[in-house]
This record gives structure tokens, C-alpha cells and sequence, in this order.
């Protein structure tokens, strides 16, 4: 069988009037941050491309550090998904140097307006002024949009309206991937509501603040947080106060996160009745890819489960 050169085949396929096949195009180059995002991005590009993730592994975005891959896919990227400065901060500078032609696409305010830039320089100030002003100091913006379905699903249109301008051929590819990804985030929703249903009244310990979008889409009540952030380490203080809270509330479960030591965990269980656990809203024990962020959900909502069942 003879083999012909990819060229000729193109311009037979053009003579032809032939369509092109997909796998002759060029796949766009998309970068996601964390894993949580990568796996919604993923789910709306299955068979179309394969995102780059940068927060690998079990590594968190609090303080996260480039490796020279990293660098190298950023300033490759047609299209760069972020949450945004509130939870990425390392990414400010980096973002300043892509090419003019990349689309960079913040997802924090999803749900109230698209946060979509060229990186042009007022936003460059304006982006570092909020990283290095905030720095993921929560306050009244819990970056973890992610840990609301209902947020989650504004990101996955969001991420399908941008990819679908960029590679318009594919867009009916897109939109697929988009509603059955929405179908699938709809039924995972409805179980992890089911599993923490039974925890409403019950005060939750975690380590630091990250928890509010999901509290709030459950009705649960807020988590009781250490701290604000990792970086922010607590005073003997707060730790007292918190384990004052442990006894007064009857907490069942302390929750700390795979990617930090269980120091605190260990501090503020000793010597009372609640129970050391672990939960993991990045996704830090879990295989990238687009089954990630169901998973995620669900291991969340069997988490809070396994408290209520053992305090039964």
C-alpha cells in the first residue's frame, strides 16, 4: 500500500471537496490552573483537546511555584482558565508576559459577570493590586466557586462559549460536551445533596476558610474555620477558642486536607469527642482528567456521610 505524504492527502481531500478530518487540525493549546477547573475544562473539550493542568499532583495554589513546563505551555496557550487573582496568586506575573493573542479567562464572578481579558495593562495593575492587596484574604469572596454545582455549571457554559468562538469547526462538539457534562453535574449535585442532608444543624471543624460556597448550596450551617488561609497560621489563641467551640457545639468531625499536615487536626481533637477527618475540596488525591470533579463532589458528600454515621 503506498503512503502518501499529509500534504498531498490535504490537497487531494481539497480537490475532492472533501471534509477535512478532525485529527488533520490543529488541536487548540488550553491551560487550566487547578485541578478542580482542569476537570470542568476537560469535560467540555473531551475529543476536541487535551488541557495542560499547572497545579499538579497534590500541590495546592497557596504559594504554588512555576516549574519550567509550566512556563513553557502559559506562553504556548491559545486560551488560559483561571479562577482568579482571589485564589491564584502566583499567576499575576505570568499572565503579564502571555502574547497579546492569548485569551485569558477568570471564572471567579461567573455567576455575575465575565471576567475576560487580554491582560491589557490597566488589568495587569489592577490584577496585581488584588493579589498582592488581598491575597486570598476570603472575606466576603471565597474563591472555591467550584464547591457550588450551581457555580460549577455557569463554568462549564462559560468555558463551552469561549472554546466555541476559538474553534468555531468544533462548536457543535462543544455544546455536546456541554450538556452532558450539565446532566452529569445535575445528578451528582442531587447525591451529595442527599448525603449531607442529615448534617444541617450540625457545626462542621475545618482548618481554613474554603467551605462557604458549598455550606450555602447545601444549607448547611457554616463550617468553623482555624484560620483564613494556610499561610495564616493561628494563634494559640484562636486555637483555644475553637476548641472551646468543639465542647460547647458537640462537633462530631475535625476535617483536615491531604495536602497539609494534620498538626492543628491532632491539637484540636485531643481530648475531646470529635473526630479527626480528612476532606479534599482541590481534588489533591485524585487523578486529573474530566472524572475528577464528580468524584471530588461526591467524596465530599461521603465525608460529611461517614461523620453523621459514626456520630449515630
Amino acid at each position: 500500500m503506498h503512503k502518501f505524504p499529509a500534504a498531498i492527502l490535504c490537497a487531494i481531500v481539497l480537490a475532492l471537496g472533501l471534509p477535512a478530518s478532525p485529527a488533520w487540525a490543529e488541536a487548540p493549546r488550553v491551560v487550566a490552573t487547578v485541578k478542580p477547573l482542569h476537570s470542568l475544562v476537560a469535560m467540555v473539550l473531551d475529543g476536541v483537546s487535551d488541557p495542560y493542568l499547572v497545579v499538579r499532583g497534590a500541590s495546592s495554589p497557596h504559594g504554588h511555584a512555576l516549574r519550567p513546563s509550566d512556563a513553557k505551555a502559559l506562553a504556548d496557550a491559545d486560551v488560559v482558565f483561571w479562577i482568579g487573582p482571589e485564589l491564584e496568586t502566583f499567576m499575576v506575573k505570568p499572565l503579564e508576559t502571555l502574547s497579546p493573542s492569548a485569551r485569558v479567562v477568570g471564572l471567579m464572578n461567573v455567576g455575575e459577570q465575565h471576567n475576560e481579558t487580554k491582560v491589557d495593562a490597566d488589568t495587569r495593575t489592577h490584577g496585581e493590586g488584588q493579589a498582592h492587596g488581598q491575597g486570598h484574604e476570603h472575606g466576603g469572596s471565597d474563591p472555591h466557586i467550584w464547591l457550588s454545582p450551581e457555580h460549577a455549571v455557569g463554568m462549564i457554559e462559560r468555558i463551552a462559549d469561549v472554546m466555541a468562538t476559538i474553534v468555531p469547526a468544533q462548536a457543535a462538539r462543544i455544546n455536546k460536551n456541554r450538556d452532558r457534562a450539565i446532566d452529569e453535574l445535575i445528578d451528582v449535585d442531587a447525591e451529595v445533596r442527599r448525603l449531607v442532608s442529615p448534617m444541617h444543624d450540625e457545626y462542621l471543624v475545618v482548618l481554613h476558610e474554603a467551605y462557604r460556597h458549598f455550606t450555602e448550596h447545601y444549607g448547611l450551617r457554616d463550617f468553623i474555620a482555624l484560620s483564613v488561609t494556610p499561610e495564616h497560621k493561628p494563634s494559640p489563641g484562636r486555637v483555644s477558642e475553637v476548641r472551646r467551640m468543639i465542647a460547647e457545639y458537640r462537633v462530631p468531625c475535625v476535617f483536615a486536607e491531604p495536602q497539609f499536615a494534620d498538626t492543628f487536626t491532632r491539637l484540636l481533637t485531643e481530648g475531646t469527642k470529635a473526630k479527626p477527618d480528612t476532606i479534599d475540596p482541590l481534588g489533591a488525591r485524585l487523578s486529573p482528567g474530566p472524572e475528577l470533579y464528580p468524584q471530588l463532589m461526591r467524596l465530599m458528600g461521603f465525608a460529611i456521610r461517614t461523620c453523621y454515621e459514626d456520630m449515630s
